[in-house]
């Protein structure tokens, strides 16, 4: 099917693997992160239970594997399933033993029981409910991997910045390349879920989409006003995970801001010709540069236009061609 293609350089990435790293090894310590440690060549993995630990490692190295293919190094971090850990104690355990960052998650069970109690305090049946929870299980790996990607990221270009909704949903980046880098470590399958609600978005609702140049300046939707009170009414854990029940109707942009995001992403990739084209926008970003300062200096030698007008006519002609007029599931 046509809308696969986009995925083609996914895909055929994920099979050259990734250079093997040495295997930090779990510390003994008098009060670990939680009580179970696995090592991986990417950094370690805890939680409460070996299960859960192995899950954990398992997403660093999947997420690890694919940061490589697209930004070259992987940083060494931390990834602790635990709901009452504090972010910061848990950085200062990493930086103790030499790793990059740390990322504290919601263990399985908690994390279920949250999101139940989120869609009680929705309305939702019990059926839906259930149903709901049932999907939620599958996407558990994929959200480990996602966030993972988000620490990642952080910790190679902005190793010194503390994430706060309160000045930007998550690295200093611009959030769609932060979002961006976070979705490149899901499967296909999970990112095509993604360029499926942003299409059904762009069809139902095309002016809601933001142009080129103006997406590139866009702020997360999730720290909309509406949004951040819907949060805050919601579960939170004493980890800092909060959590509510929302849909794209209700929240203007929130259905279509993590496609968009990828599809930037893969039409940089792909009119560039370069993988790795997220490795010298990101640098420049970190370094003070704006991305229309980076395309300006930079992009002709990496087969994009110097400004941003010729690269929205480039875009919108790409995501015509490739996603909007031939749509979902057409050949």
């Amino acid at each position: 099917m046509r809308v696969f293609r986009l995925f083609l350089l996914s895909a055929l990435l994920t099979t050259t693997g990734a250079a093997t790293a040495s295997v930090p090894e779990c510390p003994q310590v008098e009060a670990p992160p939680a009580p179970v440690c696995v090592s991986t060549p990417y950094g370690l993995a805890y939680a409460d239970t070996e299960e859960e630990a192995n899950g954990a490692a398992g997403a660093l190295r999947e997420a690890a594997q694919r940061y490589e293919l697209y930004f070259g190094r992987v940083p060494a971090g931390a990834l602790i399933l635990s709901t009452t850990l504090d972010p910061l104690v848990a950085r200062d355990f990493a930086k103790s033993q030499g790793l990059e960052y740390a990322q504290v998650w919601l263990p399985a069970s908690a994390k279920r029981a949250m999101t139940e109690r989120a869609m009680r305090q929705a309305g939702l049946d019990r059926g839906r409910i259930s149903r709901a929870l049932a999907g939620a299980a599958e996407q558990e790996a994929v959200t480990l991997r996602h966030e993972v990607g988000h620490a990642m990221y952080g910790a190679m270009y902005w190793p010194d910045a503390e994430g706060s909704l309160q000045v930007r949903y998550g690295t200093p980046a611009p959030d769609w390349l932060d979002e961006a880098a976070a979705i490149l470590m899901e499967p296909p399958e999970a990112q095509a879920r993604h360029l499926a609600s942003f299409i059904d978005a762009a069809k139902q609702r095309p002016r809601t989409i933001p142009a080129l140049i103006d997406f590139l300046q866009a702020e997360h939707p999730v720290r909309s006003a509406a949004l951040s009170r819907a949060l805050a009414r919601g579960p939170k854990s004493d980890s800092g995970v909060q959590m509510t029940v929302t849909t794209g109707a209700g929240f203007p942009g929130l259905d279509s801001f993590y496609g968009q995001s990828l599809l930037l992403a893969l039409f940089l990739t792909e009119t560039s010709g370069d993988p790795r084209i997220l490795v010298p926008i990101s640098s420049a970003i970190a370094g003070g540069a704006t991305f229309n300062q980076w395309l300006a200096s930079n992009g002709e030698r990496h087969g994009l236009p110097n400004d941003l007008t010729a690269l929205q006519s480039l875009w919108d002609t790409w995501l015509q061609n490739q996603v909007v007029q031939r749509g979902r599931g057409k050949r």
